[in-house]
């Protein structure tokens, strides 16, 4: 049998594959799926199928049911499966297939079906980010491609970021926030002293934090430290290849001299980086070790949105608190 599919043009089958009779109705009485769903699109009298293209070995059935009924017969096109990064199928048993489970991790609507669209077909042109509205208006079969797509998930990470940077502050704020309590929930159970944020806390930093946003979900690594009162500080990430412990302490105290003449009313960033670039340089550090230790001192993570942004959200009182703190950890080990 012979048919034309939209995506993969004309289609031959060999009618001997089809397995002899085609039973449509078991043995009580039940119809079948091959039946059913011929039924169905008659009834709904459906101009296109469009299916994936696991169903194409069951095409010719179909044809010959709707010619059987003197339906009709609509025009097929099957669309490449979706596979997982090793080419196999993608399978709800073997592979992650629910949305909700995607929204849990922090994906938004508008970059999921975006990244959908592209399982599969393309524009024709270079462009990647579009609104529902725009694949609506674009999408044709002619780009749709033949050959199975594979499920990336840097892919749909970085389209992900590139739709989260195109929320407004409100709208991000609204949708982060819920992942950054859930974290802080997880670290108050595990006995840590929190204050959960609120919209107000988490605005002023946005942008700070948009631009490193793969997903939603991201967003309680890069700030949980501001909410978390008693931050664990692990003294060997403070201290750099270069340094010892001594080393690191009068790195630390030297920085919060420097931080402490700032003062509170001129506590910002570009107030910040200028005298502490100038100490690393009048010492001989290199500034990528000095801002490592400070950095891990005030937050107890080595990845943290710029430095002195983090120090200025911080606070004055809390960061000159929390290098206090850590300068006693590593005398401790001295």
């Amino acid at each position: 049998m012979a048919f034309d599919d939209i995506v993969r043009g004309h289609v031959e089958i060999d009618t001997t594959a089809l397995g002899g009779d085609l039973v449509i109705v078991r043995s009580d009485g039940t119809p079948l799926y091959h039946f059913v769903v011929v039924i169905d699109d008659v009834d709904m009298q459906i101009s296109h199928v469009i299916r994936g293209e696991d169903h194409l070995s069951n095409t010719p059935k179909h044809i010959l049911l709707f010619r059987a009924l003197g339906a009709d017969v609509p025009q097929f096109a099957h669309l490449p499966l979706i596979l997982n990064p090793d080419r196999s199928k993608m399978s709800k048993r073997k592979s992650q297939t629910a949305v909700a489970d995607y929204r849990a991790q922090g994906f938004i609507p508008e970059a999921f079906v975006n990244f959908l669209a592209l399982l599969g077909w393309s524009s024709g042109t270079e462009e990647e980010i579009f609104t529902l509205s725009e694949l609506a208006e674009r999408f044709n079969f002619e780009h749709v491609h033949s050959a199975g797509a594979v499920f990336d998930r840097e892919r749909l990470e970085w389209l992900n970021g590139q739709w989260i940077r195109k929320l407004s502050d409100d709208d991000l704020v609204e949708r982060a926030l819920p992942f950054l309590i859930a974290d802080l929930e997880k670290a108050q159970a595990d006995g840590a002293l929190v204050r959960m944020p609120t919209v107000d806390d988490l605005r002023p930093l946005v942008s700070v934090i948009r631009e490193r946003l793969p997903t939603l979900a991201a967003i309680g690594p890069l700030v949980d430290f501001l909410f978390v009162e008693d931050v664990r500080v692990e003294p060997d990430l403070m201290i750099p290849k270069r340094w010892d412990a001594s080393a690191t302490a009068e790195a630390l105290k030297q920085a919060r001299e420097i931080i402490a003449k700032v003062g509170e009313v001129s506590f910002e960033a570009d107030e910040l980086e200028a005298p502490l670039r100038a100490l690393a340089e009048e010492r001989g550090w290199k500034a990528g070790d000095l801002f490592m230790s400070i950095r891990v001192a005030v937050t107890g993570r080595t990845a943290t949105p710029p430095l002195f942004d983090t120090l200025v959200a911080l606070g004055y009182d809390r960061s000159l608190q929390r290098l206090d703190a850590a300068r006693e950890t590593l005398e401790a080990l001295i």
